[in-house]
């Protein structure tokens, strides 16, 4: 049975708070829990184990206000760390997630490095969660730590092929943004020639979002098999996995526009906005994923510098999009 401390702070005097607190968390082995009843909200407390026992501590509520707060801090080794976040991720899947089960995610997953998580996710599909389930883990997870991964900046020069991808990134949400908008006045068009306008945007749009499958192309056959020589092999297979389902949308986009004057104008709008739906939904989704995880994972496997400049030079042989920036 799980040891717990229990620790009844509004007993003492308020210098003798911490005191006893780090001598019982100090007491506590791999596993035990110090449980604390206290009259405020531990915000300063909590900001503290983050400093000094960064990865060590598991936080939980019980109660919180408006009288008292009553929270748990488990003691956690690093092999204990990552089977507690492999089991909250788990228990994503199985849960409705209620704001409980979010501040669990957010305090298990705010100091991970997107390396370590990577690890921790390849080991719960080697224990049976499919591909498809772990995209819509991946999905959830990414949803409730979106604020806490938002502006890391990677610090990259221009040229650096990291740069260049995330680069292309900004161009091609510019495409979809203008997709949106030329979908959102189709319905205020009687006909093909009352939308003309909107077409020709679509039309350039959806060129320049086929014109990306490049961009696919350096990322498959370049940089995640760098990724997976350093021992990171699921995300990469999840990322071409989303590929094979944009790449056909696209071009599916692309050829309604060109060939729109054999339907209808009335099944051209319900089809374009089908497939439409789908790009403007899943294509931010899929480039946060990249820019915010798999990216920074990237640069944290892939070290030597000679290895970028081979990168670089395989990149350049695949060749780029037209909407590339130069550097």
């Amino acid at each position: 049975m799980t040891k717990i401390i229990n620790l009844d702070l509004r007993e003492l005097i308020p210098f003798e708070r911490h005191e006893k607190i780090f001598e019982n968390w100090n007491a506590l082995k791999s596993g035990e829990i110090l449980r604390i009843i206290n009259d405020h909200e531990p915000k300063p407390l909590y900001y503290m184990f983050q400093a000094e026992h960064n990865g060590e501590f598991k936080w939980e509520y019980e109660k919180q206000g408006p009288k008292d707060w009553i929270f748990k801090i488990t003691k956690i080794s690093k092999d204990n760390k990552r089977e507690e976040i492999k089991n909250i991720l788990k228990k994503l899947q199985k849960e409705e997630v209620s704001d409980k089960v979010k501040e669990e995610v957010k305090s298990m997953l705010k100091n991970i490095s997107p390396t370590e998580l990577a690890l921790i996710e390849q080991d719960i599909i080697k224990e049976g969660t499919t591909r498809k389930e772990m995209r819509k883990l991946c999905d959830v997870h990414l949803e409730i730590m979106k604020e806490d991964f938002k502006n890391k900046d990677l610090n990259l020069r221009p040229g650096h092929p990291i740069h260049t991808l995330m680069e292309e990134h900004k161009e091609i949400l510019n495409f979809v943004d203008k997709l949106k908008n030329a979908v959102k006045k189709l319905d205020s068009a009687n006909d093909f020639k009352d939308a003309k306008m909107e077409i020709e945007i679509l039309r350039f749009a959806a060129k320049h979002l086929v014109e990306a499958d490049k961009h696919h192309q350096r990322e498959e056959e370049v940089l995640f098999p760098e990724m997976e020589k350093s021992g990171i092999t699921e995300p990469p297979e999840i990322m071409r996995e989303e590929h094979k389902d944009i790449k056909p949308k696209k071009k599916e986009l692309y050829k309604l526009i060109e060939n729109c004057e054999k339907l209808s104008y009335q099944d051209f709008v319900r089809k374009v906005k089908e497939v439409a739906e789908f790009l403007i939904k899943e294509l931010p989704d899929h480039i946060y994923k990249e820019d915010n995880i798999l990216y920074p994972m990237a640069i944290e496997v892939i070290k030597e510098k000679e290895r970028w400049e081979k990168i670089r030079k395989e990149c350049d042989k695949i060749g780029y999009c037209c909407f590339t920036p130069k550097n």
